[in-house]
């Protein structure tokens, strides 16, 4: 026991005291936070897009345009002017916001003032606008050619930004077949908002002038339109109530669930990862001949094992503590904003689904963990690893498919399948959780993970045994493969 908690205390401090653990520490709640913010940051930093409209159908097209564009922008303002004033809690600041907005929507000075009375001023750049970055501008000429080097660059608008290049253009135009063509030209192939903006602002146009020729108000077609069936989705559990509706704390163990099994699958592949590169550079370096002269071999594999777990138990203590201590400051506020996230903060720390996060995350490092180093032992270098990992990488990819999948359909038999997999249960059976599988599906499945890991390491014990004696390498194992191969 002695020898494998020595192994264990050196493997773990050989990580522990290094700069690249703590970058790596480091590295995942940076790296989390840029890419939660990613999204805002690219919206935030486009350009102005500048854009016109060559109307050829006389129907005025371009003002209803610039019209409809407005009143969606003003309502998407009261809505998020709502939300945010719930920071403060006060129904009264609500009312104030918005009716310091009505006052004068098309100024941004309105916004201001309207942000201030919801007890958050200074934010008006957090506000969410669709189309906001897309400016319409007079169309300098009367065709598509006459456009054309504006849109190329060859030709510069004046802008209040300066000389700017014309992004797109719209010409609209009769047709024959549909209430009204768009032709729409813009050197960007890729950038569609805009094209589908100005899209619906027509369609929904169309449609109402179609309902107005047919002798209705346009007072009866807004009301015509805005029909739509209300649609509540009950909550079924036998203990809530007779009209409980649906809400993120019911989703969010699905979301959190499956969120846990990519974390689990991404641990245990990087700390397997570990153990096979150290083993390698300690067989390159003669270590693994020192350890074998004062340890027995699963001494060496159990303590390896153990030290590794530590470094990663290590790193998920500190993520979760600073993730508790981050939900606590942050949580109530953005509980304010949309209460639903409470829910979701909730699901991340269920007991039932840590303590099973925990339970998978052991059982699969043992079992992947003790393959890592088997392979470890009969390679002497990485690159003799990278002929051999092939099958155990195509059997780590699979369940990630499985989890992709289960976001919509944990209930298909696939899934229920690929859970009874013992390579697989601990990553599919944690995203199967919230769905409450029979208890006879958790014990069985459970039980032939716990066989199969305890299978693993013996196998693995006698392969880490052949290797660290050079008793077998890599070339063993191809000369086994071949063995069924019949000669030309």
């Amino acid at each position: 026991m002695r020898a494998i908690l020595l192994i264990a205390r050196r493997e773990y401090l050989s990580y522990v005291a290094t700069w690249g653990f703590w970058l790596s520490l480091l590295a995942v709640p940076i790296f989390a936070t840029i890419g939660a913010s990613l999204p805002a940051l690219i919206e935030n930093s486009q350009p102005t897009r500048y854009f016109a409209i060559i109307d050829e159908t006389g129907l005025g097209l371009d003002q209803v345009i610039e019209e409809r564009r407005d009143a969606s922008r003003r309502e998407q303002i009261r809505e998020q002017l709502s939300m945010m004033s719930r920071l403060t809690g006060d129904d009264a600041a609500r009312r104030a916001a918005l009716d310091a907005f009505d006052s004068n929507p098309d100024t941004g000075e309105a916004i201001s003032d309207a942000l201030e009375a919801a007890g958050v001023p200074g934010l008006e750049d957090s506000l969410n606008l669709e189309g906001r970055d897309a400016v319409m501008v007079a169309a300098p000429g009367a065709s598509l050619d006459d456009l054309r080097p504006y849109i190329s660059g060859d030709q510069l608008l004046d802008t209040p930004e300066g000389e700017r290049q014309l992004f797109a253009a719209f010409v609209l135009r009769a047709s024959d077949t549909h209430p009204v063509e768009i032709l729409y030209l813009s050197e960007n192939v890729n950038y569609s908002d805009l094209r589908r903006e100005i899209d619906r602002i027509l369609t929904g146009y169309v449609r109402d002038q179609a309902l107005i020729e047919q002798g209705l108000s346009p007072q009866e077609v807004d009301r015509l339109l805005s029909l739509e069936p209300k649609v509540t989705s009950l909550n079924a559990s036998a203990d809530a109530g007779e009209d409980a509706e649906i809400t993120m704390a019911d989703r969010a163990p699905f979301i959190v669930a499956i969120m846990f099994g990519f974390i689990l699958w991404l641990a245990v592949f990087s700390v397997a990862n570990m153990l096979l590169t150290s083993l390698i550079e300690e067989k390159g370096g003669k270590i693994i001949e020192v350890l074998l002269s004062t340890a027995r071999f699963h001494e060496i594999l159990i303590g390896k094992l153990a030290g590794v777990a530590g470094v990663s138990l290590t790193l998920f203590g500190i993520w979760g503590f600073v993730g508790s201590v981050l939900s606590a400051i942050g949580g109530a506020a953005l509980a304010t904003v949309n209460p639903e996230i409470a829910g979701l903060i909730g699901a991340i720390f269920d007991p039932v689904l840590l303590l099973a996060a925990l339970v998978f995350f052991v059982f699969g490092y043992l079992m992947y963990g003790a393959i890592f180093l088997a392979m470890g032992s009969l390679c002497d270098t990485l690159q003799d690893a990278q002929t051999l990992m092939g099958p155990v990488i195509w059997t780590l990819m699979l369940p990630m498919l499985f989890l992709f999948f289960s976001i919509e359909a944990s209930d298909s038999n696939f899934v229920r399948i690929a859970s009874w997999v013992p390579l697989w249960t601990p990553f599919v059976m944690m995203a199967r959780l919230p769905t409450e599988p029979p208890l006879w599906e958790l014990l069985g499945a459970g039980g032939l993970m716990v066989l199969t890991t305890v299978l693993v390491l013996w196998i693995a014990a006698a392969v880490f045994r052949q290797g660290a004696l050079r008793q077998a390498d890599a070339d063993t194992v191809r000369r086994i493969f071949k063995l069924g191969r019949k000669k030309s």
